[in-house]
């Protein structure tokens, strides 16, 4: 028979399986919030920019990367950069010409980080009590 001391272990080992699972879900969540800003933010003449947002997934459970790209990769859009930054293009060197920024991807990421922690702190407080109703102790 397991002593109260082996439920806790088993509990500890199952919160945090549960607690990466829920971090990977709300980091999911966050990242379609920020890319669904940054397409309503990104300029569009043919919407082809707006189209090629997306969200890589890199990483593992234990370590979640999720990636916000626009352009490149076989979406014909090439220009994802010199939209957000600007270009430069000094005076006979290359043909092209200068454009000012145009940010969509940055100012939806600041937004969305703005957002998220009071969202992320409603998570940890309620996980909190959770504990400190099961187990005892003040938070």
């Amino acid at each position: 028979m397991a002593g109260p001391f082996a439920k806790w272990a088993g509990d500890l080992r199952k919160g945090r399986l549960g607690a990466q699972k829920a971090t990977l879900q709300y980091i999911d969540l966050v990242a379609g919030r920020v890319l669904a800003r940054a397409v309503r933010n990104a300029p569009s003449v043919t919407g082809a920019l707006r189209r090629s947002g997306r969200i890589e997934e890199k990483g593992n459970l234990a370590n979640p990367i999720r990636i916000l790209s626009f352009g490149g990769k076989g979406t014909g859009v090439q220009y994802a950069a010199a939209v957000e930054f600007g270009r430069f293009v000094p005076r006979g060197r290359q043909r092209g010409s200068t454009t000012t920024p145009q940010p969509y991807l940055r100012p939806a990421l600041l937004e969305e980080m703005k957002r998220s922690r009071g969202d992320m702190k409603k998570v940890l407080v309620a996980n909190w009590r959770h504990l400190n109703k099961t187990y005892g102790g003040k938070v």
